[in-house]
């Protein structure tokens, strides 16, 4: 057994995400990141191949004790599965049907593997101390994570709740980008969408005005996403972040939204509480994390890949 003290111990993350990779070391705690890189996505070979050099690295230099991947998907989560750890249907060119998992397996450590929105979620149990939460990341696609209890919530699949169905907003025809369902979740709000809708590039979207009518429906259709949440799930928490999230009127604007939308059904402290340890605003939050949350849950899958962390979903 591996006498390191835990504050000595180093966790290894990568987020594998549909723009780019980012790989860190973390001791101690998941948050501790010392050590970090970042690596456009290209293709599977070239992106992998880089990050498992720096990997290889820096492995010589500061051995890491365990290792997490939190990989955009969708992504086999089964063990029992031929692609446990691949990357599946995604519409990004040339990452589907790949193996993930199995290309880091040289470095002989214990090894998790997960959503890039389960593992955020996860972290930000530890954080909160809560006994459940949801994480939405509304960047260049849409996704949910769920934990509880401190694992990763897993089904058939994984939570896809980015592509669930919404009510347009009145005065609103935009027929949606997914190009597997046109007008859910992430074909109305994603990065991709937004261009599209504002006629921009993706990269010049910060500077569209806030004061345009759109993101008033941006806001509404990601309130329908957390109002589905309360009602399904019925997080301790939800906790949103992404590029898109960090424009600093959107979550107002949420808050708003899905009051009106729950109405008065759920009546409890946390969402209607007025004081300043509850309520909308303290319910539906940005991360903590800010723009780290997914190295952050990706090296806090590797703290508990350990084995005296283990836990039977990871």
């Amino acid at each position: 057994m591996d006498a390191t003290p835990t504050s000595e111990l180093v966790f290894a993350g990568v987020e594998a995400g549909g723009t780019s990779f980012s790989v860190g070391l973390a001791r101690g705690s998941a948050e501790s990141i010392f050590a970090r890189a970042n690596f456009p996505t290209t293709t599977p070979d070239e992106t992998i191949g880089r990050v498992v050099a720096w990997l290889r690295e820096q492995n010589a230099k500061t051995p890491f004790h365990a290792l997490g991947i939190a990989s955009f998907g969708p992504v086999d989560l089964d063990r029992a599965s031929p692609t446990y750890g691949y990357i599946t249907t995604t519409p990004k060119p040339d990452w589907g049907n790949v193996d993930v998992l199995s290309r880091f397996s040289e470095f002989n450590v214990p090894t998790a593997f997960e959503t890039d929105v389960n593992a955020p979620a996860v972290a930000h149990l530890a954080q909160f101390g809560q006994p459940s939460c949801a994480y939405i990341t509304v960047g260049t696609g849409v996704g949910v994570g769920i934990a509880v209890e401190g694992k990763p919530v897993h089904g058939l699949l994984h939570p896809e709740m980015g592509h669930i169905f919404v009510r347009m907003a009145k005065g609103d025809d935009f027929e949606g980008t997914c190009p597997f369902h046109g007008a859910c979740v992430e074909g109305l709000v994603a990065s991709r969408a937004l261009a599209k809708r504002f006629g921009v590039e993706r990269t010049d979207l910060s500077d569209v005005a806030d004061d345009r009518e759109e993101w008033d429906h941006v806001a509404y259709y990601l309130a329908q996403l957390c109002a589905a949440l309360v009602l399904t799930v019925s997080p301790h928490r939800i906790v949103m972040g992404g590029g898109i999230m960090q424009r600093p009127t959107i979550l107002p604007l949420v808050h708003k939204h899905v009051l009106a939308l729950l109405n008065g059904y759920i009546k409890v402290p946390a969402i209607t509480g007025m004081c300043s340890e509850s309520g909308i605003g303290n319910y539906i939050t940005l991360s903590p994390f800010g723009g780290n949350a997914g190295l952050v849950g990706a090296c806090e899958l590797a703290r508990l890949a350990l084995p005296h962390n283990a836990s039977p979903a990871m």
